[in-house]
């Protein structure tokens, strides 16, 4: 039942995650425009990087880590405070790198230093790392704190956003805006401690034990975000234009607010399994991410599919005629759809609560060695689409990796087994959208029939083919 109340909360905030983008797009895509937009992006994604040296995957280790102790107070606060003193060393030293970064990369790069000033206000996502203490709560599977925490500064960042970005001169304003708003949050969360925690006595606290656990997360951690961010960070150096970045994000922001419904999962289920696995009961563990890949299957297939089909004419009336590239990355985009959501299930709840951090490290790293690879040329040829292709290829190879090494844990054929179902539905929903997109006007009315159609047409499918997400409940599947 907690697992299941922890999803609802998730969702909540994963719904709101989908509204937010649907308002604000829009009028920061016709206030800021692909210049403007394309800074905020290109920016914000070199000082990612940055931030993943604060951060040291600390959220999923931490998260882990405390659901294993989440029911020995002392050892718990013991814990707490030994990777949170870590996490604060790492901090610094990512500003200060960050600070090296600045002052050198203007010395000898052009767009570097014509962008300086925006770069020194995306400092304060880097500092909103120190302050993250976000993954004491999951572990404790406390999603209720957190999930009300982002959603007030969700709230409020985007009332903020209407207030203070008015024209293509306030990127400054709004990437300040988005920045200090990460800081706000996360300092939110320490107020929960006051009266509940004790400083710690130094000569009790053991680091030794966490610094080699850390260290093997933050390598998947930093190659997973290297192939997310990457795209945006090549895109104007190879094309030599900034608003590159901004058609990218605006397609890459869309598809996450899909995964945001897809992974959600494994989010919640993380602490759950951390704890079966603790507890030696590995066959539950193994049935639910049976039940977790076919529910992620039932979602994430009709989602890229119906994307495709509605994605492009949708952007011409939801970003503008100009944005209309953004429709073809969308559609080369969708696949990652399913196989986030795939690799979301295998590596985390199943490689990371069972400790096997090398094959989940090298899943992602090799996804990330791909991506790179395939930059360098596809960019340099097609340019966004071609970013998008690599994106797609590299998520593909992640998946793939972490299905091989798992396959003497799990058969391969298991995890797929109703999935032709989801297909055909997809496939049949695809084909009557699309006879309604070319017969009809372009215009928001029409996207939201064509949506309509497809969510009937896929739910008629699947009653039709018997399809196993129609025989259990999500609370007995997932979280019994």
């Amino acid at each position: 039942m907690q697992v299941a109340k922890n999803y609802l909360y998730n969702a909540a905030y994963q719904l709101l995650n989908i509204i937010v983008p649907i308002i604000t797009l829009p009028y920061l895509a016709r206030v800021l425009g692909k210049e403007g937009v394309g800074i905020a992006s290109w920016t914000n994604s070199l000082a990612t990087y940055f931030l993943l040296i604060a951060s040291l995957g600390i959220v999923t280790y931490g998260s882990r880590e405390i659901a294993y102790v989440r029911n020995d107070k002392e050892a718990r606060q013991k814990k707490f405070w030994e990777i949170q003193i870590i996490h604060f060393f790492a901090g610094i030293v990512a500003i200060v790198l960050y600070i090296v970064f600045i002052y050198g990369g203007g010395a000898i790069n052009t767009r570097i230093r014509d962008n300086e000033l925006f770069l020194w206000y995306q400092i304060w996502v880097v500092l909103s790392g120190i302050l993250d203490i976000s993954w004491y709560f999951i572990g404790l599977e406390d999603f209720k704190k957190t999930v009300l925490r982002n959603m007030f500064i969700k709230i409020l960042m985007t009332v903020l956003i209407f207030t203070l970005v008015k024209t293509p001169q306030d990127v400054g304003p709004y990437i300040l805006l988005l920045a200090i708003s990460q800081v706000v949050g996360n300092l939110s969360m320490w107020f929960y401690l006051i009266g509940k925690f004790k400083l710690p006595r130094w000569s009790s606290l053991e680091f030794k034990k966490h610094w080699g656990p850390v260290f093997l997360m933050f390598l998947p951690t930093i190659a997973t975000q290297i192939y997310l961010q990457l795209n945006k960070t090549m895109l104007p150096f190879i094309t030599g234009a900034t608003a590159s970045s901004g058609i990218y994000d605006n397609a890459d922001k869309i598809i996450k607010v899909c995964l945001a419904l897809v992974t959600s999962v494994g989010m919640v289920m993380l602490p759950r399994m951390s704890a079966h696995f603790a507890a030696g009961e590995h066959e539950k563990m193994k049935k639910a991410i049976h039940s977790s890949m076919d529910f992620v299957s039932a979602i994430a297939i009709p989602l890229a599919t119906g994307i495709a089909a509605v994605g492009p004419t949708a952007m011409l009336w939801f970003l503008g005629k100009s944005w209309g590239e953004v429709g073809t990355a969308l559609v080369l985009l969708t696949p990652i759809i399913v196989f986030i959501g795939w690799s979301n299930v295998i590596g985390n709840q199943f490689l990371i609560p069972t400790k096997r951090l090398n094959e989940y490290t090298w899943s992602v790293t090799f996804g990330a060695l791909v991506n790179i690879l395939l930059n360098f040329f596809f960019i340099y040829f097609w340019a966004v689409e071609g970013a998008a292709v690599s994106t797609a290829i590299s998520e593909f190879a992640v998946i793939a990796y972490q299905l091989v090494v798992t396959r003497n844990d799990m058969s391969i054929k298991t995890h797929f087994i109703g999935i032709w179902r989801y297909i055909v539905a997809s496939a049949v929903m695809y084909v009557v959208v699309m006879l309604y997109v070319n017969t009809h006007n372009i215009g928001f009315l029409s996207t939201v029939i064509e949506s309509a159609i497809g969510l009937v047409v896929y739910l008629l499918a699947l009653f039709i083919l018997r399809a196993p997400i129609l025989k259990l409940s999500l609370t007995r599947a997932l979280f019994r």
